[in-house]
């Protein structure tokens, strides 16, 4: 220890690039509180949000606990408690009552019979509300026992603000959801391999009709075919609800989920509300391993300082990073901060492992070494 003299850490306030890659970003601290916050774009939606997966983070929010119809957004929920009942193999006779559904329908005919896995291709990607009832009618014996049904998976859930009458979301008193709560169905599904698999896909060839109509379920969500990394995952439209859209797109290993619900235009609002999640917000590398901070004399001979810990953290995009040395337990460690946050500490350590000086070695020497440094004793 005594032959290490003094440390002199060159550190400057710096904007670090993002970090790409979701492997290293789970372990991220989010440290969002206390932090100026981009002000979010102005849609048309009556409620909405924006939110990232990746980080567990609701990022903004404008009523996101309103309850509202939600159209066919509810055939989410409707999917999940078909794919958590039974297989997809299993075939359905289609009823009268399923085939008289509707509005948006597939063009389904009494007394026809098609796969569970048919049928949630029409339902989810073309919203067919004659899936919705056939479907609802083979796993829960009637309409109303699949409807019961789903609301008891909402209450398993923790769905505050959700409430189903029926499988499709055609308008009816009762009827109705939250942005947050079809965030959370959203994200449930999207666990269920199949579900994640159906909603991201753009067309499906369904069996022909009995009088030899082709039938193809086409995406109604045009953000999978016109925004980078878009998943899904489902729209909606009614007189009462207006447009809604439940939207999800992956980049630079991170997952946001954008949600509008009474909108004017669901798909231009839920891309700037994505643009927003992306571009206000990103993970900032504070620290790498072996990172060299500075420069330590030892004696005569001079070492790289290096970090002794990776420190990466979650951030709104405009905020710059302030590094510096620190008193800490054994010795000198180096403090990051964000508006005076502290958002990541590593100890310093030089490039044969020595230990570093206390910090009373390092405060006598550091008017020394900081001239020394920027070459001002010469």
């Amino acid at each position: 220890m005594s032959r290490l003299l003094a440390i002199a850490v060159v550190l400057v306030s710096v904007l670090f690039a993002p970090i790409v890659g979701a492997a290293t970003v789970a372990q991220i601290p989010v440290p969002l509180e206390g932090l100026p916050v981009p002000q979010p774009p102005s849609i048309s939606a009556a409620t909405w949000l924006v939110y990232d997966d990746t980080f567990d983070q609701m990022l903004a929010s404008k009523d996101p606990d309103t309850q509202r119809p939600m159209a066919s957004t509810t055939k989410m929920m409707t999917a999940i408690v078909v794919l958590e009942n039974v297989d997809l193999a299993d075939r359905v006779v289609i009823s009268s009552h399923a085939a008289g559904a509707g509005e948006s329908e597939i063009g389904l005919y009494a007394g026809e019979s098609m796969t569970v896995r048919d049928l949630l291709y029409a339902l989810l990607l073309q919203s067919a509300n004659d899936a919705a009832v056939a479907l609802a009618e083979h796993v829960g014996g009637s309409e109303a026992g699949f409807v019961r049904m789903m609301n008891d998976k909402a209450v398993e859930m923790g769905l505050e603000n959700t409430h189903f009458v029926n499988p499709h979301g055609l308008d009816a008193p009762g009827h109705y959801s939250s942005a947050r709560d079809l965030l959370s169905i959203a994200r449930y599904g999207m666990e269920i391999p199949d579900f994640a698999s159906i909603v991201k896909t753009t067309s499906y060839d369904l069996p022909a009709a009995p009088d030899g109509t082709a039938r193809t379920a086409r995406l109604s969500n045009e953000l999978v075919r016109t925004y980078e990394g878009a998943f899904g995952v489902k729209t909606g439209y009614t007189n009462d609800a207006g447009l809604a859209l439940v939207a999800g797109a992956d980049r630079d290993g991170r997952r946001i989920y954008a949600v509008v619900m009474g909108s004017e235009d669901h798909f231009a609002d839920s891309a700037q509300l994505l643009n927003f999640g992306f571009d206000a917000f990103t993970v900032l590398s504070v620290f790498d391993v072996a990172q060299q901070l500075g420069i330590v004399r030892t004696g005569g001979d001079v070492e790289p300082a290096l970090a002794e810990d990776p420190v990466e953290v979650f951030v709104p995009a405009d905020n710059r990073i302030v590094a510096e040395p620190r008193a800490g337990e054994g010795g000198v460690v180096v403090v990051a901060t964000v508006n005076d946050e502290v958002v990541g500490t590593t100890g310093v350590r030089t490039g044969d492992l020595h230990a570093l000086p206390g910090l009373r070695d390092s405060v006598a020497w550091a008017s020394r070494y900081w001239n020394w440094l920027w070459g001002l004793d010469e």
